[in-house]
């Protein structure tokens, strides 16, 4: 089961200053980490002007950090100007942040984000680090699941696919969406625009098709710019790699739907419908 999420790389095109576009990216993080989306994909276009470039960036740099739990967000992301306002950005609270900060509050089976800090030293957010006996990042987390926790803590390493909760999401940057939709062929590939039909006029396709796929690949355009709009010669290619195209705000009441809204709106409907087919369990499952 999986849900994926294709933004293009104007997604920030609205924003006139960096504090903006973090609070933006915060609300978009929230979006994603509500509805369990596992990674997230900004696709190129070919309308940003050379000053805009560094968005793309920005977004990418700014999920990543939101992704990383609190206890390791300081030694993955030294201080930059990028993250100046990062103080603003919402928690997600996903499973993947977990509150507990002692080893006495580690249980078997528990999963968590782990640095190595030093030869044979595991910082997992608590108290102590703790012993691992192979090498690993200092800087890129990995995944560990405690197998026990007397008389010592031992640990193992699993990814991310492994763990049956929903465990946040990844990002990932596309520089040729038409082929990565052609990749993505094994998933039901969802264009959302208010040019489309109404959820409700396709709902039965759409369930019929993601049972049997039990993937979803929504792509949504940007703040300027719709899908097919982003894309001159490559326009033909990116629309026949989408296997339906939706409008989930029929008859909307402002003249803009913002991208911010469209995720909340768009992935909750697919949340109600499709849920169970495509998403791993959140919490009060």
């Amino acid at each position: 089961m999986t849900l994926r999420v294709a933004i293009p790389d104007t997604s920030l095109t609205d924003c006139s200053d960096l504090r903006q576009k973090t609070v933006k990216v915060g609300s978009l993080a929230r979006a994603l980490a509500v509805f369990r989306v596992e990674s997230v994909h900004i696709y190129d276009t070919s309308v940003l002007s050379p000053g805009e470039k560094r968005d793309a960036d920005l977004l990418r740099k700014i999920f990543r950090y939101m992704d990383t739990p609190q206890y390791l967000r300081k030694r993955r992301f030294p201080k930059t100007q990028a993250l100046k306002f990062a103080g603003l950005l919402p928690p997600l609270r996903t499973r993947s942040h977990p509150l507990e900060a002692t080893v006495d509050d580690l249980q078997e089976g528990a999963v968590r984000w782990g640095l190595q800090d030093r030869a044979g030293k595991i910082d997992l957010g608590l108290d102590k680090l703790i012993n691992y006996p192979q090498s690993v990042s200092e800087r890129d987390p990995t995944l560990f699941r405690v197998i026990r926790t007397r008389p010592q803590v031992l640990l193992e390493i699993v990814e991310r696919e492994d763990v049956s909760d929903y465990w946040g999401f990844e990002v990932e940057r596309v520089t040729n969406l038409a082929r990565f939709l052609e990749e993505s062929d094994n998933t039901t590939r969802i264009g959302f625009s208010r040019k489309a039909p109404s959820f409700q006029q396709i709902e039965n396709d759409l369930k019929s098709t993601v049972a049997g796929t039990q993937s979803v690949l929504a792509i949504f355009g940007g703040p300027s710019h719709g899908i097919l709009e982003s894309f001159g010669d490559e326009r033909e290619d990116v629309k026949s790699q989408i296997d339906f195209w939706v409008n989930t705000i029929p008859d909307q009441g402002t003249e803009t739907v913002r991208l911010e809204e469209a995720l909340f709106t768009s992935l909750g409907l697919l949340n109600a419908f499709l849920g169970t087919l495509i998403a791993k369990p959140g919490f009060y499952e």
